[in-house]
């Protein structure tokens, strides 16, 4: 083999990046699909982080380091889809615009409850709208990429997790009202 000039193996190879024969997904519905959950997550940040600095003014410190610790792990959601997108040779959407609608598309858009229960709550339906959204795509996914089902996976247990935690504050919450 001449290594002064690629082979077109190994062109294609370049080209190809980790997509080979044995991938069975379509890479571009799945960067597609990606950058929709993405904007979710983006969305996902905003609503948390504008609920830590309510919280704060609302005199909830607990509250508040929980919903900037959410905020944070949501960021890193989008973080782990945007380089995923990137490797299937996709490009991360990052207009805010755009951004704002495929969050619409999947029915995340940020709210602003006027107490910290309406707050959990919201961030309560949010987190559920996701679960919807993860697990539907995984399943469609199925084995047709092994890799973004692990990520999707992950992400959905830590977002099923959320969703536990804030429906528990809320029971509790009720409970104690009573």
């Amino acid at each position: 083999m001449n290594r002064s000039r690629p082979t077109d193996e190994i062109r294609r190879a370049i080209e190809q990046g980790p997509i080979t024969e044995e991938y069975k997904a379509d890479p571009k519905a799945i960067v597609s699909e990606l950058n929709r959950l993405r904007s979710t997550e983006i969305a996902s940040y905003l609503q948390y982080k504008q609920h830590a600095y309510m919280a704060t003014s609302l005199m909830s410190p607990g509250l508040k380091d929980e919903f900037t610790a959410h905020a944070d792990i949501e960021l890193q959601h989008a973080d782990l889809l945007g380089e995923r997108i990137q490797q299937l040779g996709g490009i991360p959407v990052f207009s805010p615009r755009e951004i704002g609608r495929q969050a619409a598309e999947e029915g995340v858009t940020a709210e602003q409850g006027s107490t910290l229960s309406d707050m959990v709550a919201e961030n309560l339906l949010l987190e559920r709208q996701q679960i919807v959204a993860y697990t539907k795509l995984i399943r469609e996914i199925g084995d047709g990429d092994l890799v973004t089902r692990r990520l999707l996976l992950g992400i959905l247990e830590v977002t099923e997790k959320h969703a536990s935690e804030l429906s528990d504050y809320l029971k509790q919450r009720a409970d104690t009202a009573k």
